[in-house]
């Protein structure tokens, strides 16, 4: 590393240095996917030498795990603030954890940031037989099914969710239509229609509701 290299990486901070690379490997990824993903693509979108890349990363592999873990993050930390929106001071009931999750999944769809893209991208990397990123992936949608399953038990031990059997099966079906509606929002956007689904999703979710009787307003 030379030493004009060094020194913007000092005056950027360490921090700062690796959201920038996180944020460009993003791009790429979101434009061509992991597979045709450059080291030098990322360098030229975000400033930063080779070298200053694999001593963050490691190596290309290195830098998608990373970026999957930074997306969980940024995910993790919308979802909180799509929870406080709903509830505010308020102490917030399963149902209302449920609800806030179809908030921010069906944002991240409507404005589709490039960071989601680019996590949706990985994702279907994923399926390849020797993806190195399938472990990483698997760890977050394992901890993900977990937090949704956590959620549900809490609300059946409660007494505020009826009518399910199996948390962990519920919360395998639900990130199974997020996630595929995502992708398909993705790639036919004028082929979903959010506002029908997202209704049909709610609807679930109030039938889980012990206070549900009757029949739900369209």
């Amino acid at each position: 590393m030379d030493r004009s290299a060094a020194g913007r990486i000092q005056q950027d901070g360490e921090e700062i240095v690796e959201v920038r690379i996180l944020n460009a490997a993003a791009q790429v990824i979101a434009e061509e996917g992991f597979g045709r993903m450059k080291i030098g693509g990322v360098c030229a979108r975000s400033g930063y030498a080779r070298a200053v890349i694999f001593q963050h990363f490691g190596d290309k592999d290195g830098l998608g795990q990373r970026l999957v873990e930074y997306a969980v993050e940024e995910f993790t930390n919308a979802y909180s603030e799509a929870v406080a929106a709903r509830t505010g001071a308020a102490t917030a009931t399963p149902i209302d954890m449920l609800r806030a999750l179809l908030d921010i999944i069906f944002e991240l769809i409507r404005t589709m940031p490039t960071l989601n893209q680019a996590f949706l991208a990985l994702w279907g990397d994923a399926a390849a037989e020797n993806s190195a990123l399938r472990g990483a992936l698997t760890e977050a949608d394992r901890r993900f099914r977990f937090a949704i399953a956590q959620t549900v038990a809490s609300g059946v031990a409660d007494g505020s969710i009826t009518g399910v059997r199996d948390a962990d099966s519920y919360a395998s079906v639900l990130l199974a239509q997020l996630r595929g509606l995502s992708i398909q929002a993705l790639v036919d956007p004028d082929g979903v229609d959010l506002g029908g689904v997202r209704a049909e999703l709610e609807r679930g979710i109030d039938r889980l509701a012990v206070g549900f009787r009757g029949t739900l307003e369209p």
